[in-house]
């Protein structure tokens, strides 16, 4: 039976606290944050609570863990609210206890573990959160953390906030633009299509180098490697969107001569995105950067 990370809180979580879930057999995080303190005019420094008294628990024993903490009564199991169709007999239904997937829980842990002191542990604000875009930290003591962007600074880098079931969330330092990767965008968000914009004058420049055997810049080839960075694993709404997006990464590691890169885009586009490409004038574009780069390689 697969292990849950099962969300729980507590009246207080303290020291005497943690070592009694020492002894309990499952393994467990309980954020804390180290604090100073003034007692007796004399600084002490103290671990406490990092906010909310949250405690998660993974185990594949669900009801030994209900039971046992039941016992403790000092750690209660939260639960989600009660299906509208659920059968008034079957508890099941009726008590659903609120879990955590391990890959939140390890992105969670990373990004909360990083604070020794007073790391930013709030309640999200759902409003705010429909707004800012999925990402992907790729480099730095967050490497690997997945988030939404919270707050925006100068290029897209900024906060990301990582949360768990919507009930508990930390935010990261800010993060530098070149260490954010873009999974997806927010609902409604045109973003994506203002940087295809952007990008299209700079990609067709690089491209008429190549054609006419000019070598790039140090700066035009950090713009391309940019772009491809950051949005090369972007979940789109669209099939014109993923087309367009897909010539234009194609199109960079061309200009780049990155010929591995290349032929997995080239293959992408003509045997993935061109099949489902409806319009014609997206088809024709597709079409002639493939032809172009198959008498390119030809020479």
């Amino acid at each position: 039976m697969d292990k849950k990370w099962y969300i729980a809180q507590a009246h207080h979580v303290s020291q005497e606290l943690l070592k009694l879930l020492d002894r309990l057999p499952f393994e467990y995080f309980a954020p804390m944050q180290e604090k100073v303190q003034n007692q007796g005019g004399r600084n002490v420094s103290r671990n406490v609570p990092l906010a909310l008294n949250y405690v998660f628990f993974r185990t594949a024993d669900f009801r030994l863990l209900q039971s046992m903490l039941r016992d403790t009564s000092r750690v209660h199991l939260l639960y989600m609210a009660p299906l509208k169709d659920a059968r008034k007999d079957s508890p099941e239904d009726k008590y659903r206890p609120l879990v955590a997937s391990d890959r939140e829980m390890e992105m969670f842990i990373k990004a909360a573990s990083f604070y020794t002191q007073g790391a930013p542990l709030t309640v999200p604000d759902r409003k705010l959160m429909m707004k800012g875009d999925k990402v992907r930290i790729i480099k730095g003591p967050f490497e690997g953390v997945e988030g939404t962007l919270l707050s925006q600074q100068g290029k897209d880098g900024g906060k990301v906030i990582v949360s768990i079931s919507n009930l508990v969330a930390v935010s990261t330092i800010d993060i530098a633009p070149e260490c954010i990767q873009v999974i997806k965008f927010a609902h409604g968000n045109r973003h994506i299509y203002k940087k295809m914009e952007s990008f299209k004058p700079r990609i067709d420049k690089a491209m008429a180098k190549m054609r006419a055997d000019q070598p790039l810049t140090p700066e035009e080839r950090e713009q391309i490697e940019t772009f491809i960075r950051r949005f090369s694993s972007v979940e789109t709404e669209t099939v014109n969107t993923e087309a367009k997006l897909a010539l234009f990464i194609f199109q960079g590691y061309v200009a780049l001569q990155m010929p591995k890169e290349q032929r997995q885009y080239y293959l992408k586009l003509r045997d993935e995105i061109l099949p489902r490409v409806k319009s014609e004038n997206v088809r024709q574009k597709i079409q002639e950067s493939l032809q172009l780069f198959q008498q390119s390689i030809s020479k």
